[in-house]
C-alpha cells in the first residue's frame, strides 16, 4: 500500500505529509527505545502568535545538528488554533543509505493522531523584521510548495532571532518556517 499526502494544518504551517498506517507510526513519541548516542533537545514550546525562546532554540537545534551531521532528537509542544497541543518529534539522522536529513513524528489529540515525513535538507531564511514579534517571527506568505529567495548559505553564522528554518524535501518545502 502506498503512503496517501495530504495537506495538515500545523499552527498556521501547511505540511505536504506522507501518512503511514503501519506499526511504527510515531515510535519515538511512543517510546525513546533505540535513540542511544543521539543529543537531546527540548522539550521546547512553540505558540502560534508569539515568538517563544522555544521556538529559537528548535531553529537553533535543527540547524546546528543538520549542518553539523550530529544526530540528535528535538520534541517540540505546538499551541495550535484548532488542534490543541500538537507534539512534533525531530529526528536528525542519516538514513539507511547514509543520507542525512530529519524524520518528523506528528502527535495531536484530534484524527489522524500520528503522522510522520522525512526531509532531506533544511534551509535558513532571514527574517526582515527580527525585533517584531508577529508576525515576522511566527508566520509566513510563501507560496506552499516554493523555496523563499535569499536564503542564508550554510557558513553564514548568525543568531537563530534572524533567521527561521525550512524543511525541505527534494528541493521543495515541505513545511513552514519554523
Amino acid at each position: 500500500m502506498k503512503p496517501l499526502a495530504f495537506l495538515f494544518a500545523l499552527a498556521g504551517f501547511w505540511l505536504l505529509i506522507p501518512v503511514t498506517n503501519g506499526d511504527d507510526a510515531c515510535r519515538y513519541i511512543k517510546s525513546r527505545t533505540g535513540l542511544v548516542g543521539y543529543e537531546n533537545g527540548g522539550p521546547y514550546t512553540l505558540d502560534h502568535f508569539r515568538l517563544t525562546k522555544g521556538r529559537t532554540d528548535l531553529r537553533e537545534f535543527l540547524w546546528t545538528h543538520w549542518h553539523d551531521r550530529k544526530k540528535g532528537i528535538a520534541e517540540a509542544r505546538v499551541g495550535t488554533v484548532d488542534r490543541g497541543i500538537v507534539t512534533v518529534l525531530y529526528l536528525i539522522q542519516p538514513d539507511s543509505k547514509g543520507r542525512w536529513g530529519i524524520d518528523v513524528e506528528l502527535d495531536r489529540p484530534m484524527d489522524p493522531p500520528c503522522q510522520v515525513f522525512r526531509a532531506d535538507s533544511l534551509v535558513r531564511v532571514p527574517i526582515a523584521k527580527p525585533a517584531e514579534d508577529y508576525p515576522s517571527q511566527t508566520l509566513n506568505s510563501w507560496p506552499p510548495d516554493k523555496l523563499p529567495q535569499g536564503a542564508l548559505s550554510d557558513s553564514d553564522v548568525t543568531d537563530a532571532k534572524l533567521y527561521r528554518v525550512i524543511l525541505v524535501r527534494e528541493h521543495k518545502r515541505i513545511s513552514d518556517e519554523i
